[in-house]
């Protein structure tokens, strides 16, 4: 299974100008992408903002959900847990898994990595499945 485009997807999407064009792929069960995040993502003096780190986790869950289940949802609960800075320039890894099909609830995580595996941030949440998806 491959995953859709959304070309305006403020994270995703290849064509949104003002997006971060964050490239996710299936990997196994769960989901990963690579991103280098630049300055003009910074909140103070060249650390990414939390808001933009909270969206990377975000979109891995939705992506995560589903190449899990083959469905669409939306986030009902996030949970992120920063664990260091990340700076402009610095290269981090995005994955993403299910946790738990509950029927009408998905639990799922997300982490955002150095390329060694140590943390950035990591998330837990909910996500409902979209009706008729």
């Amino acid at each position: 299974m491959t995953l859709p485009e959304f070309p305006d997807c403020f994270v995703c999407g290849k064509d949104n100008p003002r997006g971060l064009h964050v490239p996710f792929e299936i990997r196994g069960k769960g989901v990963r992408a690579v991103f280098t995040p630049d300055r003009t993502l910074a909140g103070y003096e060249g650390t990414i903002h939390g808001g933009i780190i909270s969206s990377l986790i975000d979109e891995a869950f939705i992506w995560a959900a589903y190449a899990a289940t083959g469905r669409f949802g939306v986030t009902a609960e996030l949970h992120v847990r920063f664990k260091k800075p990340l700076t402009a320039g610095s290269e981090c890894v995005i994955t993403g898994g299910m946790l738990e099909d509950r029927g009408r609830i998905w639990l799922v995580e997300a982490r955002v990595e150095d390329p060694k595996g140590d943390p950035f941030a990591s998330g837990t949440g909910k996500v409902v499945p979209i009706k008729g998806e």
